[in-house]
């Protein structure tokens, strides 16, 4: 569904799909998104929008650098063994600006301040001295896939089969590109 959703908003068609009162009144009862997708905070990436999907369709869980705290992760497994959602989608995001603010202080000796450092710590171990910040983002996408899938809640989950965890990287021309 999220691969339909992303070739339709990539290609302009995308359609309004379960946003109506009806949609609205089914809800009320409950929620169950197919899909949990741990995104980035930049406005350019809304991942309802990117895979076109409707109201609780997504639980959305946004950080800056696609990142998990304490709070991210408590959500995350709020969705798969409260909602059971059955997949967790890490999605980095071609221009990162946690991503390249943290290559810019290891590899520039740009430091950044106050609470952006927080994210920075996060990402630091995704930079490589001879690498890109592109190669970064996509490191720290599979940390972030690994990190979640050591939390031992979430890995019981998975060796039950019950959930996915995947990461994918959102090229800013709108295509999603799955690591599979």
């Amino acid at each position: 569904m999220l691969k339909d959703g992303n070739i339709r908003f990539s290609s302009d068609t995308s359609i309004l799909r379960n946003i109506s009162s009806e949609r609205r009144n089914e809800l009320k009862d409950g929620q169950n998104p197919y899909a949990v997708i741990v995104s980035c905070s930049d406005s350019r990436v809304t991942p309802t929008t990117i895979f076109n999907a409707g109201l609780g369709e997504i639980f959305d869980v946004r950080l800056a650098g696609n990142v998990v705290d304490d709070e991210a992760l408590g959500s995350i497994k709020y969705a798969v063994e409260h909602l059971s959602t059955p997949l967790v989608v890490v999605m980095g995001h071609e221009s990162c600006g946690a991503v390249t603010a943290t290559y810019n202080e290891v590899i520039k000796g740009e430091k950044v301040t106050g609470n952006m450092e927080s994210f920075v710590e996060k990402i630091t171990p995704s930079i490589n001295k001879e690498g890109t910040v592109d190669d970064a983002i996509h490191t720290n996408i599979d940390r972030v896939v690994q990190e979640i899938s050591e939390d031992e809640a979430i890995k019981t989950l998975i060796q039950q089969g019950k959930i996915k965890v995947v990461g994918a990287y959102y090229n800013l021309d709108g295509v999603v590109n799955f690591n599979e």
